[in-house]
């Protein structure tokens, strides 16, 4: 190895070094993220992770109720929906915010502010705040490490939920439904109602053909299978026509939606019967019209 070539690599190495340490930097709160999509809707809460290390009495003590504090540390929380959602029966827009907690006794109050951008110092005022919700606070489990977390997810809406020591509270997000209910008249929906042969098409070719009634429930297609585990299926309008989308009901609504549409196979005006394609090939639904 050259003498240049040697001096060369002796200067480099103090910078590598400061590169690779900046990229192994610990710190004392991780940062961490969640997310969950409900009916299309993504949310994200981005957070550092403060541990309680021991310390008592967090809020009182290490968060004063006087303060405006973000739930977190470093950069302040933020919370992003990819659209429209209600917080606690408040609705707010589609958009990323940060997150800021004041926790007087008996008066614990949520905030969204427009910046996603501040650091935990840069404490907005609550007359700048986008939006305030109050939420209660209970007790339960120690958690080591301040948490976001989403629980339970339903059909429509999901509880975010803050842990941090022996202190939790929800937030209860409702979101905009992807599909809204579109109206049949009794004259758009009579070519499809009637009684027919249903059946499920896998691997092993159809399953044992069930009975199906597709009836009209308010302005609603639903089929209603009559097979060993009876269920119920919304069709769903789309901008094209004797296509629908297939919807499967649980206690009267919908908790999922196929990725495939029913193709509903016209003569005279009346159908004779409905296929749906798999993903990839085939068919994995079909009818046939029995009256």
């Amino acid at each position: 190895m050259s003498r240049r070539f040697s001096r060369a690599c002796a200067a480099a190495m103090p910078a590598l070094f400061f590169a690779a340490a900046a990229q192994a930097q610990i710190r004392a709160s991780e940062r961490g993220s969640v997310s969950q999509t409900v009916d299309g809707t993504v949310i994200t809460v981005d957070y550092s992770r403060p541990l309680v290390r021991k310390r008592a009495n967090l809020f009182g003590k290490v968060v004063h109720a006087d303060e405006i504090w973000t739930p977190g540390a470093n950069s302040a929380t933020t919370l992003e929906m990819s659209r429209g959602a209600t917080l606690n029966g408040q609705a707010v827009p589609a958009g990323k915010y940060s997150l800021w907690l004041t926790t007087p006794p008996g008066a614990w109050v949520l905030h969204l502010h427009r910046n996603a951008t501040l650091f935990h110092t840069q404490r907005p005022a609550q007359a700048d705040m986008f939006l305030s919700i109050p939420v209660v606070p209970t007790q339960g489990e120690h958690v080591e490490a301040l948490s976001f977390d989403f629980l339970p997810v339903a059909r429509d809406g999901t509880t975010l939920r803050f842990r941090w020591g022996t202190t939790a509270f929800g937030v209860s997000i409702l979101v905009q439904p992807s599909r809204p209910t579109t109206r049949l008249t009794d004259a758009q929906a009579a070519p499809y109602l009637g009684r027919y042969g249903f059946v499920f098409i896998g691997k092993k070719g159809p399953s044992p053909e069930m009975k199906m009634e597709i009836v009209n429930t308010q302005g609603v297609l639903r089929a209603i299978v009559d097979g060993t585990e009876p269920f119920v299926i919304e069709l769903l309008p789309t901008k094209d026509p004797h296509r629908f989308m297939p919807a499967f009901l649980e206690d009267g609504k919908i908790f999922d939606v196929e990725a495939t549409p029913v193709i509903f196979e016209m003569n005279g005006g009346r159908a004779t019967g409905f296929y749906s394609p798999g993903v990839s090939a085939g068919v994995w639904m079909r009818a046939t019209r029995k009256q």
